[in-house]
């Protein structure tokens, strides 16, 4: 019999030192090697829906702008002022068409376009100050996919498409309605007590269904085992999830989890017809936020429907929903549990053997994220 110690030197890819989800110094890492390095999710268009129109956004600690210009342009700005570094968006959202982005240091003003166009008596700046020059500063990198806003600081970034890779193939089941954009209906974030990469080893984990949610199928009556049968695949540096809905709300009736490198999780649910987007920001490292957005597709965008998804949504993945509070309270858990100063791995090898796609409740899905997170911190 194989001692875990063997298990551990033949088969290092199937555990996971505790360190990386409790070591603050790996979490700085993190930041300067993963989420400055790739593509990140900034938001989504229809949060910007015309000319001005802006939202305040946090990302890897950086503060940033998203604005639509007056030319109708998606543009992600640095949401720091040219003179003297003070923000220039103070309000969480807004237009800036009319009013521009008013430092409220010392005045200086931008345009939705991040041209600097005021500056309270320039003359004293002499003839070598040009304002063209001193304009907000844009992300190093910024396209959209199916309505989703998303940028790198790394101006050596690969292209989107070429970061998404093998993703591409199942990314627009869960980002475009039938052949249809997306809306935004609703968004909220919260806050959870653990290490950010836990919510991407949770959803793409379909093994903990019955034991975490077991008590929310049994108020339905049901079992959280009867019929739940799918694929889990690993995409590259990505990994989806698809299972068959007993219970379809639309003509669509399978359901499809993925998550994309490093930090969102994209989500097509036919029991509600929701299509959603989750966001996953760490705080530090026992702290993440989550943003989630709820999206439908623009043809059905009626009060009474979205309402109903809202509400759905809510239930079903709020901070106080059926799966959204069971979740939270399990990562929580983990993270206290982690803290075991034990000298024992992470186990994280079912389905090791079965290559890149598996049943649900393998792996696979998670593990390349898990490829990803070593390609990425290994590099210099």
């Amino acid at each position: 019999m194989k001692t875990i110690d063997e298990a551990i030197r033949l088969r290092p890819d199937g555990f996971t030192d505790r360190s990386i989800y409790t070591d603050p110094a790996i979490l700085e890492q993190e930041i300067e090697k993963i989420f400055k390095k790739t593509w990140v999710l900034i938001g989504h268009e229809t949060e910007i829906p015309e000319p001005g129109d802006y939202v305040r956004k946090t990302i890897a600690g950086q503060p940033l702008i998203q604005v639509r210009g007056n030319d109708g342009k998606v543009r992600v700005v640095y949401n720091t002022c040219r003179h003297r570094a003070s923000l220039v968006a103070i309000e969480e959202e807004g237009n800036c068409a009319k009013t521009n982005f008013k430092c409220p240091y010392h005045g200086f003003e931008y345009d939705a376009d991040a041209d600097l166009v005021k500056v309270p008596k320039e003359e004293a700046y002499g003839e070598w100050f040009q304002k063209e020059e001193f304009g907000l500063v844009e992300l190093a990198k910024v396209d959209t996919y199916n309505g989703m806003i998303f940028g790198s600081f790394n101006p050596d970034a690969p292209t989107l498409k070429e970061h998404l890779g093998p993703a591409m193939e199942l990314f627009p089941y869960v980002t475009y309605g039938d052949g249809e954009a997306l809306e935004m209906v609703d968004t909220y974030k919260y806050d959870i007590a653990g290490n950010w990469k836990l919510m991407i080893d949770n959803t793409m984990d379909g093994y903990h269904v019955p034991y975490v949610h077991g008590g929310m199928f049994e108020q339905f009556g049901i079992s959280a085992d009867d019929g739940l049968s799918g694929v889990a695949r690993t995409l590259g540096h990505h990994g989806s999830i698809d299972w068959e809905e007993g219970r379809p709300l639309a003509d669509r009736t399978t359901n499809r989890y993925m998550a994309i490198f490093p930090n969102i999780t994209v989500h097509y649910n036919a029991s509600g017809d929701m299509f959603a987007i989750r966001q996953i920001e760490p705080i530090d490292v026992d702290n993440m936020q989550l943003t989630m957005w709820l999206l439908a597709p623009k043809s059905t965008n009626n009060r009474e429907m979205n309402e109903r998804r809202a509400a759905a949504f809510t239930m079903t993945w709020g901070p106080g929903g059926l799966f959204g509070a069971d979740d939270a309270r399990q990562l929580e858990w983990v993270q206290q549990g982690l803290k075991a100063d034990c000298g024992a791995p992470v186990l994280a090898a079912r389905g090791l053997d079965e290559g890149d796609v598996a049943e649900w409740e393998s792996e696979q899905s998670m593990r390349g994220f898990r490829l990803g997170w070593e390609h990425y911190m290994d590099q210099d």
